[in-house]
Parts: C-alpha cells; sequence; structure tokens
C-alpha cells in the first residue's frame, strides 16, 4: 500500500511528527480504498543541505511536517481526488498551513524539480531533529 522510493525516507518516516503520520496514513488508505493506487513517498525529512541543492524556500521537510508523494506516473483523476480528500476532511483543518499564495490546505501538487503531492503540516507543530 505504501512505497518508498529511497530507503533513507523509508527509515526516517517515524520520526515525522505523528499528526502528519496520520494524515499520511489516511491519504495512502484513501488512495488504495478508492483508486486501488499504492502511494510512494518520495521525500521525508532533509538537511539544510538537500534543501539548498532544490532551491527550497520552505523549512518544513528539515522540522519533520512535510512527505512528498511521487504524482509524475499518477493519474489526473487519482490525484485530484487525494488532494480534495485530504485538504477537505474536517477532521484535519486544525493542521492546515496558510500557504504563500493564500488558503489553508494540507496538500498541493507541486511541479518543480521532481513532480509530486506536498502534504505538510502547519508551522506551529514543527519538531527539531538532528540528521
Amino acid at each position: 500500500m505504501i512505497k518508498f522510493k529511497y530507503e533513507r525516507d523509508m527509515k526516517l518516516f517515524c520520526a515525522l511528527h505523528p499528526a502528519l503520520i496520520m494524515i499520511f496514513g489516511d491519504l495512502a488508505r484513501y488512495a488504495m480504498e478508492k483508486h486501488s493506487y499504492s502511494v510512494t513517498v518520495t521525500q521525508t525529512i532533509t538537511t539544510e543541505i538537500q534543501d539548498n541543492a532544490v532551491n527550497r524556500t520552505s523549512n518544513s521537510h528539515r522540522t519533520c511536517r512535510a512527505i512528498d508523494i511521487r504524482s509524475k506516473d499518477m493519474p489526473f483523476n487519482v490525484r485530484n481526488s487525494l488532494l480534495d480528500y485530504i485538504n477537505s476532511k474536517p477532521e484535519w483543518q486544525k493542521y492546515h498551513y496558510e500557504r504563500r499564495s493564500g488558503g489553508k490546505i494540507l496538500a498541493f501538487h507541486h511541479v518543480g524539480t521532481a513532480e509530486h503531492i506536498h502534504l505538510a503540516i502547519h508551522a506551529r507543530y514543527a519538531v527539531k531533529t538532528k540528521l
């Protein structure tokens, strides 16, 4: 049901904020039950060096509150269904964060260095970690 692109991210997964793990689990379950689709995690916790290498402007991965999900081979309707599901679920609204472009969400489709769904929780849930 859940795949990891890199073994490193599988090992770091449990160090993510517990709320993010629950939200991601809900999303992965929904993907499988609704669309028979297994999600692939492409990134969990990063270092500042890794973030600088891809010109990342947010510290959400460094503070254990973001996870990236592969979407480049995900059918359009599945991707949109996952985003609609997780962003509109009332149980998770208190974890929404304010986007720089406006609006409060948990996940969005990002096309940058690698196409993915970026799932993150609000900065007030940041966790300090040493890698």
